[in-house]
């Protein structure tokens, strides 16, 4: 099973990479000084189509990805952790100018290559092979957060515990703009080995394929566009390593636009 979804993950890097490249053309800003960060406000330039990309790509920006491996927790074990996603979006594009303003014509929704999305998550084992985490984010000079929630189910574990395969399931949903209404469900399957460095050392590197489903409705009075569903997959790679009771982790993934994580927690 892990040799088949590492090799789906290389197809879909394959196919779906070229789509990520990013142009450079800068185009005008939208400007609100209302907020001292950039903020939803939907403008009238936006178009059905836009809309459709912008649910698409941010359904990737969203989506929830704990930076875990397959194993299960075990019941009563808990983490609290630090993530940011940080997303290969390109905000020249009217997917992305057209739905936010920014405090000054100057002041670019991302910095660098991608948009960066700090959050914080507790994840907690329920069962012997059951886990549940929650997510949470909100941009206190901005006007939008976003919460979510997700369940781990382990589905195998060999009898040495180091070969381990889960199915999750999850949901983030944005809260704050009064323009709009943002949620994203997903699906993954993954799998990963757990290698005993040390003592007080483990590394679990981690392969999977996740699939999800973004929705978005606008409630502008300056637009009249059609609700979005959109369906969208993208595979992922990554390795998490214990020591003691820190946890590092970092994942990339490949879909529509990449991304690239980082965590840092602290659980038993």
């Amino acid at each position: 099973m892990y040799k088949s979804i590492i090799a789906a993950a290389i197809a879909i890097a394959i196919i779906q990479a070229p789509a990520a490249a990013q142009t450079g053309d800068h185009v005008k800003l939208h400007v609100n000084p209302r907020w001292k960060e950039c903020s939803f406000q939907l403008d009238a330039s936006l178009t059905q189509a836009a809309w459709h990309q912008f649910t698409q790509e941010a359904g990737l920006v969203a989506y929830f990805r704990p930076l875990t491996d397959a194993r299960p927790m075990g019941r009563g074990n808990f983490e609290v952790s630090m993530l940011q996603w940080q997303t290969n979006i390109d905000d020249d594009k009217p997917a992305w100018n057209d739905t936010f303003v920014h405090p000054d014509s100057t002041h670019w929704l991302k910095e660098g290559k991608g948009l960066k999305f700090p959050g914080l998550t507790a994840r907690m084992g329920v069962t012997s092979r059951t886990d549940v985490a929650v997510y949470f984010t909100k941009n206190p000079e901005a006007n939008y957060g976003f919460y979510g929630a997700q369940l781990q189910q382990n589905l195998f574990e060999d009898a040495s515990g180091n070969w381990n395969a889960s199915a999750r399931t999850s949901f983030m949903k944005l809260y704050g703009p009064a323009d709009l209404d943002f949620t994203t469900f997903g699906a993954d399957l993954l799998v990963s080995r757990r290698l005993t460095v040390s003592k007080w050392m483990k590394l679990s590197p981690y392969a999977g394929l996740s699939s999800y489903l973004a929705t978005s409705h606008e409630k502008s009075a300056v637009v009249n566009l059609a609700d979005e569903h959109v369906l969208g997959a993208q595979a992922m790679l990554g390795a998490e390593l214990q020591l003691s009771k820190a946890r590092l982790a970092a994942e990339y993934n490949v879909s529509r636009v990449t991304s690239f994580s980082l965590k840092i927690g602290i659980g038993r």
